[in-house]
């Protein structure tokens, strides 16, 4: 059988699992949803970290390779409706899915409604609100790993889905619409915090990072760790998300 390779960077998965760790106590579920699966890596890791049962969905199914008896693979385009009824998955993960893809938050919505009440949402995308990304943005006008989509749209537009960024992900809309949808944001971290070498940069971004700490406080703005080491340094966003249960419920 041929090994899936990893589509993320290589200490993304670690801190994927590492954050479910922390957050999901002794809820470990049995069914599981890795939406975008690639070629079944990360699933792979899953399967090692104790899941026992679970549904794989990509655009294109010629790269899935994990053949296991406790995975299912579905081809599957994100632009319709996940093919599960509502509540149907203990836990759902999204790897550097949601920036690939044309209608992100009808993706959220339908990450939100498979989730069973009492179950992590946990998604990863590369991280807009660091100050490595909003200097970026704010000298050159794109965010890290959006580079193509400002100097080469036609090279983006010929890629595949897997290799093409679209969507860059404001934090407080991915929040709206996880709301909209039950869930609610209870931890955010990282896979790795980016500093530039240079001391008199380094010193440059901890001084806006004060700034923005010290507007959001005195602004009286929520947080949600946007204030962070994880969100103001990190190379990727992950978020855990827990959707709430019905009032009454155990």
């Amino acid at each position: 059988m041929t090994d899936p390779k990893a589509l993320a960077v290589d200490d993304l998965y670690p801190a994927v699992l590492k954050q479910f760790d922390e957050v999901r106590g002794d809820n470990k579920g049995l069914r599981v949803l890795d939406v975008p699966a690639g070629q079944g890596a990360f699933a792979k890791e899953l399967l090692e970290h104790g899941c026992a049962e679970i549904d794989c969905l990509d655009v294109n199914e010629e790269p899935f390779v994990l053949k296991d008896p406790r995975v299912r693979f579905s081809q599957h385009d994100v632009i319709r409706p996940l093919p599960f009824p509502d509540a149907y998955f203990d836990h759902v993960f999204s790897v550097e899915g949601i920036e690939h893809f044309e209608s992100p938050w009808t993706f959220v919505r339908e990450l939100c409604r498979v989730l069973k009440p009492g179950g992590w949402l946990l998604l990863t995308t590369p991280n807009t609100f660091s100050v490595d990304a909003r200097l970026k943005y704010l000298l050159s006008g794109y965010f890290p790993r959006f580079r193509p989509l400002m100097q080469e749209p036609n090279k983006v537009m010929d890629q595949p889905v897997d290799d093409a960024h679209v969507a860059p992900i404001y934090f407080w809309q991915l929040n709206y619409f996880l709301l909209q949808g039950g869930v609610d944001i209870a931890d955010v971290s990282t896979n790795a915090l980016v500093k530039k070498p240079q001391w008199i940069k380094r010193a440059m971004e901890a001084w806006v990072a004060s700034l923005i700490r010290g507007n959001i406080s005195r602004r009286g703005f929520p947080d949600l760790g946007v204030t962070s080491e994880a969100m103001l340094y990190g190379d990727c966003a992950i978020v855990a998300g827990r959707k709430r249960k019905p009032a009454g419920a155990a």
